[in-house]
């Protein structure tokens, strides 16, 4: 990467307020080129899963028989540049937990409903920083993210409610007047911007009608003082990837576990990870 990677101390601020933030930098063409070719390849390896939400594709687990595009989702995530960026606003402490892809296809991709990623997550506290990036232009046509502007600060989830059997890209959406729809933000975005979010932040997008794809590839970031909660029992129960969250890998990226109880031995099916 050739930008840089330093937020701004007003930016840190507007994340801080807003609890989202579209930085100045981006990721260069180059990078974001091998990240189309790797979601490119992802869904020609997985065709009967849902491109609308490939779940943590950076993991290489068990039965996978091509190592070698989880391992380049990996190295997506470990991007010296991604963390320095985050580390500003999850602190010097930075673990890895999840990853996805968000590939809505032309005239047919499903609407994301209003949602928080705190409903879904076993991490307490919650606390993690999202990076969207996006591979291909993501515009008011093909379904680019909203979020309501200062959805996180209460530090609250808000009521969800079920549509499993509706058909929608998840199975919950945040209740009928949770939120007011006057501080809902659009936000388009050009192939390597990114918007930044917190996980209590509410957000969605609409579906794609128009004639070109909308892909995405967000990254999860957790601070090393949440411990990453095996047992609770949350998540979705849609077709994905990898949806076994009481077996997800962990990845220390950087700093410590401050828990002292997180484990970055299960999931990685005899996996060697070296800590950035």
């Amino acid at each position: 990467m050739t930008y840089e990677v330093t937020l701004a101390a007003d930016e840190v601020a507007r994340y801080r307020r807003d609890g989202f933030l579209v930085p100045d930098c981006r990721l260069n063409t180059d990078v974001v080129g091998r990240m189309r070719d790797a979601v490119d390849e992802l869904i020609r390896i997985y065709p009967d899963m849902p491109t609308e939400g490939l779940v943590s594709p950076h993991i290489r687990y068990a039965g996978t028989m091509r190592p070698d595009i989880h391992d380049r989702f990996l190295e997506f995530c470990r991007l010296p540049a991604l963390l320095d960026v985050t580390e500003q606003l999850i602190g010097p402490d930075i673990i890895l937990w999840g990853s996805r892809v968000f590939s809505k296809a032309a005239r047919s991709g499903r609407a994301t409903p209003w949602h928080q990623d705190g409903e879904y997550w076993p991490i307490r506290p919650l606390a993690t920083v999202t990076a969207w990036i996006a591979i291909d232009p993501a515009t008011t046509g093909n379904g680019c993210l909203r979020l309501v502007a200062g959805s996180h600060r209460k530090r609250r989830l808000m009521r969800h409610v079920s549509l499993t059997g509706q058909g929608a890209a998840l199975d919950k959406e945040i209740a009928e007047g949770e939120f007011d729809e006057a501080d809902v933000v659009t936000v388009p975005l050009e192939p390597g911007q990114m918007v930044l979010f917190d996980v209590y932040t509410a957000h969605g997008a609409a579906a794609n009608r128009s004639g070109s794809r909308r892909a995405g590839f967000a990254i999860r970031y957790m601070p090393g003082t949440s411990l990453y909660d095996r047992a609770m029992t949350v998540g979705s129960g849609q077709d994905d990837v990898q949806t076994d969250l009481a077996q997800r890998a962990l990845f220390l990226l950087r700093g410590q576990d401050r828990t002292g109880q997180n484990d970055f031995d299960i999931g990685h099916d005899g996996m060697v990870v070296a800590v950035g």
